[in-house]
């Protein structure tokens, strides 16, 4: 019985030898996700720097520290965004490669997204406590 309509990943070459066919590559969808990687790195670093420079003995100053805190506002909603799109991407592959990596994917991007929330709540939270001096 024929295959009618049947989809394949490979491609007959002109010397009748078969290789893998190459899906598209949306280059939109490679800087969201490199976007995503970098914003979390750059939200990472600088808590890693106000928690640091909070501490009360050798600590920076409030002007500072408000300046890093702003810095994580920006960066937690940049990495936010980059987090929607990088997830909306990750269904569309899902959906059409379903497999156990980019399931992984997928969930890494919703995790980096609701840590983006985070930071970004963690950020109003500490400016509220300090009396809205941000």
């Amino acid at each position: 019985m024929e295959n009618m309509g049947e989809l394949t990943d490979t491609v007959t070459t002109e010397d009748g030898s078969e290789r893998k066919k190459r899906g598209r590559r949306w280059i939109f969808a490679d800087f969201v996700k490199k976007g995503v990687l970098a914003a979390l790195a750059l939200s990472l670093l600088i808590l890693a720097v106000y928690l640091a420079g909070s501490v009360p003995d050798p600590g920076f100053s409030d002007r500072v520290l408000f300046l890093l805190l702003r810095l994580l506002r920006y960066a937690s909603l940049l990495l936010c965004a980059f987090s929607l799109f990088a997830l909306g991407f990750s269904v569309h592959h899902l959906v059409y490669h379903p497999c156990m990596r980019n399931a992984l994917n997928l969930s890494f991007y919703f995790f980096t997204g609701i840590m983006g929330a985070g930071f970004a709540m963690l950020n109003s939270m500490i400016i509220a406590a300090a009396g809205g001096n941000g």
